[in-house]
C-alpha cells in the first residue's frame, strides 16, 4: 500500500479509537461530530468513491449490511404519514394475495401470483413499520384505542 493510504489509515484507526460514540457509530458522513481534519475528511471520501464501487465484488456481505442500514436510516426519515400511508397500502396487497385464488387461472400461476402478492404485502408492512419506529407504532396504537373508547 502506498504511504500517503497508509498513513490515512493510522489516522482513521486513531479517530475511530477515540470516537465518542464507540460501537454506536454511524457512518461518518452522517456522524454529527465531525472529528476528522477536513484535508483528511477529503482524502477518505476519495477513498470511499473508489472503493464503493468495488466493495460488492471483495466484501459482498459487507456492502449489502451496508446498502441496507442506508436504506433504513432513509426510510426512518420519513415522516410518521409517510409511514402510515405505506403501512395502509399492504392491506390491499393482502386481500389481492389471497383473492386471485378465485380466478380460474393454473395451480403454477396462482403461485406465482400469491408470492409476488404476499411479497409486496409484507414489504409495505415492514416498511411502513420502520418508518414509523417505535415511536410512531405507539402513537398510532393510542389512536386505535381512543376511538374505540
Amino acid at each position: 500500500m502506498p504511504e500517503e493510504y497508509q498513513l490515512l489509515a493510522e489516522y482513521a484507526y486513531r479517530r475511530l479509537d477515540h470516537c465518542r460514540y464507540g460501537e454506536k457509530k454511524t457512518a461518518c458522513k452522517d456522524c454529527p461530530t465531525h472529528c476528522y481534519a477536513p484535508k483528511e475528511r477529503e482524502a477518505i471520501r476519495e477513498v470511499m468513491r473508489w472503493v464503493g464501487p468495488r466493495m460488492m465484488w471483495y466484501a459482498p456481505k459487507d456492502a449489502l449490511i451496508h446498502f441496507f442500514h442506508k436504506v433504513k436510516y432513509w426510510l426512518q426519515s420519513l415522516s410518521f404519514r409517510t409511514g402510515v400511508i405505506v403501512l395502509l397500502c399492504c392491506i390491499p396487497f393482502y386481500i389481492l394475495s389471497f383473492a386471485q385464488m378465485l380466478l380460474p387461472i393454473s395451480v403454477a400461476a396462482k403461485g406465482i401470483l400469491w408470492t409476488i402478492l404476499f411479497g409486496l404485502a409484507k414489504t409495505c408492512q415492514y416498511g411502513g413499520l420502520t418508518i414509523l419506529g417505535v415511536e410512531g407504532y405507539k402513537r398510532l396504537k393510542n389512536k386505535f384505542k381512543k376511538k374505540k373508547e
